[in-house]
């Protein structure tokens, strides 16, 4: 495992483990659910702080139907969902350091299609970046074949203290087909903490902004990605709000040409309250 570091704050990274987040805190407080142990996070990626969903979000229920062609997948982690490939290759492969410093860290994970696995060849690269008040995390994908690829990505943080916290973010709706005296307002404000029934919702309309306030702190959340999903199983103590570029059971809209990449960040500014 390794660490970045700047003032107060800390993040412990494991590259071999997923690329995954292991903690992010600033002095005692926690930003990011730390994770249990090493070994834990290496039996189940849930057990993360943060990983990233790589180069799909979600399942892909019944494998891969592109370019007039059907790729059977096999599940990706048999142990969360033995039916279906879940959130792509990245999350449960080693991923190599590129370069690294006090502050900051690069690791890349390259796939090379196999039967049962994604049948396309790319290399996805993690940037962490940490600073006195801030963390961020930039997720690119590159088409490395010689055809072209469908790709998305998410990256999937967990957050603590669900019952202490209150979320606030807006969801833009879509246009209505109705007369102009009847519209409904064309975005809600969601305000407060998360219901105590499970939450599993995408906010296929997001501006990229997020707030969490959780005691004394306030985190600005924001991303690139102009989706959000939320995900808090019931009784759960903690919760994710995850930037992704694509809606559960809608990958294949992006297409990279070969050599072609895109990318997603996520960044999270501490704000302590006086």
């Amino acid at each position: 495992m390794f660490e970045i570091a700047a003032g107060d704050m800390k993040a412990v990274l494991a590259p071999a483990l997923g690329g995954a987040v292991m903690s992010l805190c600033q002095g005692g407080n926690n930003i990011l659910r730390p994770a249990a142990t090493e070994e834990a996070v290496s039996a189940d990626p849930r057990e993360a702080a943060c990983y990233p969903c790589v180069p799909w979000f979600s399942r892909l229920h019944g494998g891969l139907d592109f370019g007039g062609q059907h790729y059977d997948l096999a599940p990706t982690l048999p142990a969360c969902d033995p039916n279906h490939a879940l959130h792509g290759h990245g999350w449960v492969n080693p991923w190599r350091i590129m370069d690294q410093a006090e502050d900051r860290l690069v690791c890349r994970f390259d796939h090379a299609p196999a039967p049962g696995l994604f049948p396309f060849a790319f290399f996805t690269t993690q940037e962490f970046s940490i600073s006195n008040d801030g963390f961020r995390i930039v997720l690119s994908v590159t088409n490395s074949g010689d055809s072209p690829m469908p790709a998305g990505f998410g990256l999937h943080p967990f957050f603590p203290d669900k019952q202490k916290s209150s979320v606030n973010f807006t969801e833009y709706l879509g246009e209505p087909k109705l007369p102009t005296a009847l519209k409904p307002p064309d975005k809600i404000e969601h305000r407060g903490p998360f219901p105590e029934d499970a939450v599993d919702y995408t906010i296929k309309r997001w501006n990229g902004a997020a707030e969490i306030i959780r005691d004394s702190m306030t985190i600005a959340l924001r991303s690139n990605a102009r989706i959000l999903h939320l995900y808090a199983p019931e009784e759960s103590p903690w919760y994710c709000l995850e930037p992704v570029s694509h809606w559960p059971g809608h990958f294949g809209n992006d297409i990279l040409a070969p050599g072609e990449s895109m990318d997603l960040f996520l960044e999270l500014k501490i704000e302590p309250g006086s």
